[in-house]
């Protein structure tokens, strides 16, 4: 029996020693269409769920950034990492808590700190590593295109007064200057 435990034990150590965010689901009483359904999902968007038995899990994640959700875990837990952050599986989650009602937020790991029950909600509404980035780079070139187009402006301006010029000599108009 010990020899089974240590094998799970590397197991997970190999699956979770490296990573500093998890997600800590309860999920209970799922059929099996559904959560084939949540699976897929999943693992489409390169995430895992996986149940593990807590006191495995503590020996396998000890010392690591892991090991304050592992302190907290009781009896076999459903742990959820992958996708491009933890964030991510929250907003995933999330969107299945209607469908899922058994489906339950209780602790998290993010970048090292512990969120418990009652800060993990607050995940899903945090924006992404993607959307931070996209605002980073709007606001970025925000300046750059308001140059540009106060530059380009002033160039539209005097083009539209030559074409106007070259227009009325074309038609024969005389172009009269007027004296200030």
């Amino acid at each position: 029996m010990k020899l089974v435990k240590d094998l799970i034990t590397s197991e997970l150590r190999g699956r979770y020693s490296d990573l500093n965010s998890a997600l800590w689901v309860e999920i209970v009483g799922v059929d099996g269409i559904t959560t084939n359904e949540f699976r897929r999902e999943l693992r489409d968007n390169n995430m895992r769920l996986e149940i593990v038995k807590s006191a495995l899990f503590r020996r396998a994640v000890k010392d690591t950034s892991l090991q304050p959700l592992a302190d907290k875990l009781e009896g076999p837990a459903a742990i959820m990492t992958g996708g491009e952050s933890l964030i991510d599986v929250a907003k995933l989650v999330d969107k299945w808590l209607d469908k899922i009602k058994s489906l339950k937020l209780r602790g998290a790991i993010l970048e090292g700190e512990f969120l418990d029950e009652a800060r993990v909600g607050g995940l899903s509404k945090m924006p992404t590593k993607a959307d931070l980035q996209a605002r980073i780079v709007g606001q970025a070139l925000s300046p750059g295109a308001n140059l540009a187009a106060a530059i380009l402006s002033g160039g539209a301006n005097v083009a539209g007064a030559l074409k106007a010029m070259i227009k009325k000599l074309e038609d024969g108009e005389q172009i009269v200057k007027k004296s200030a």
